[in-house]
């Protein structure tokens, strides 16, 4: 059976339940509120406007009017980097005159990860984009055709990556070329 401490009203108040010895819901006066199982282990933290799940599974949930983090890397790229899906799985990205290895890393081991960028004068550059970091000798990523499409060089292309094992292979597409 659960026990629930409820605290006077102050500023350090603590809610905690407990479950045979072990707090399972802990939501602090300060701080983060957390969920844990029954062996201490944190399932869920609360942080500022974040439910943390830390890549635990939301099983059978019915969302709406969802949307997906976007980040815009800044600056101009003239060297090898790395797209990092932890940043987020939306992009972009203005590309100058380089040919390097431009990796895709954080997929989630085991999972389905998709990555789509908006490429701005991709054209100017040679890119063989990888699997992991873009230095680390991953496999490149797979192309319908076998051969990556030829991105503008003064626009806009959409690409989109997507792995089903993790990670080890992306299969890369093209959402849209020349946008103007």
């Amino acid at each position: 059976m659960a026990n629930f401490i409820i605290k006077p009203a102050s500023s350090d108040d603590l809610l905690l339940q407990n479950d045979g010895g072990t707090t399972v819901v802990s939501i602090p006066g300060s701080g983060n509120p957390s969920i844990s199982d029954d062996a201490g282990n944190a399932i869920a933290t609360f942080e500022t406007n974040t439910l943390n799940l830390t890549d635990k599974t939301l099983k059978r949930p019915c969302i709406r009017d969802y949307s997906e983090y976007f980040n815009a890397i800044s600056g101009t790229q003239t060297s090898a980097f790395d797209f990092d899906l932890e940043n987020g799985n939306v992009q972009s990205v203005t590309i100058g005159s380089m040919t390097a290895n431009v990796g895709i890393t954080n997929a989630l081991s085991g999972k389905s990860n998709s990555l789509t960028i908006i490429i701005t004068n991709g054209g100017t550059a040679t890119i063989t984009f990888k699997a992991g970091a873009h230095g680390g000798g991953g496999n490149s990523v797979k192309w319908a055709g076998g051969s990556a499409p030829t991105l503008t060089t003064s626009g806009v292309d959409v690409l989109s990556f997507v792995t089903f094992d993790g990670g080890t292979n992306f299969y890369g597409f093209s959402g849209g070329l020349n946008f103007s």
